[in-house]
């Protein structure tokens, strides 16, 4: 693997008004490496995540992807590079199921037609890299529970 981090956050800053909700971050993320972002309420983990995700603009600092400043200004710019968020705050489709929810709005398609065995398998995939032991991706996500959510 390279040591050249896939991403990178050199002085990132973020302000809501009068509160500094970010100051001056630097956080390097290697190729395969899992990182936990740990601290207090209001230490502004969600805020640096959803810097990182698009959602919140920086308003200082560069982030780098793969060795390159790139600008994230919304989501789609996040995803374009690769970047995928999961939030903490679930927003889950309980009527449908795993498939449908992960890849609400990111449909693997075929032409115009949703290629449902391509997903199934992709989905297959993750939940077996991630150690997620499901009954089936195919059972509506209101009956998991709250950790297999």
């Amino acid at each position: 693997m390279s040591n050249e981090p896939v991403l990178a956050l050199r002085g990132v800053s973020k302000r809501f008004g009068a509160v500094q909700a970010l100051t001056d971050v630097h956080l390097e993320i290697s190729p395969g490496e899992v990182v936990a972002l740990v601290g207090d309420n209001g230490a502004g983990k969600s805020t640096l995540v959803k810097t990182i995700a698009g959602v919140h603009a920086i308003d200082g600092g560069v982030i780098q992807w793969k060795g390159r400043p790139v600008q994230i200004h919304r989501p789609h710019d996040a995803q374009e590079l690769g970047i995928a968020t999961v939030y903490q705050d679930l927003a889950l489709c309980d009527n449908l199921d795993v498939v449908a929810n992960l890849f609400l709005g990111n449909e693997v398609r075929t032409a115009a037609v949703l290629d449902e065995v391509a997903m199934e398998q992709r989905a297959m995939e993750l939940l077996q890299t991630l150690s997620i032991r499901i009954p089936s991706v195919r059972i509506p996500v209101a009956s998991l529970s709250g950790g297999q959510r």
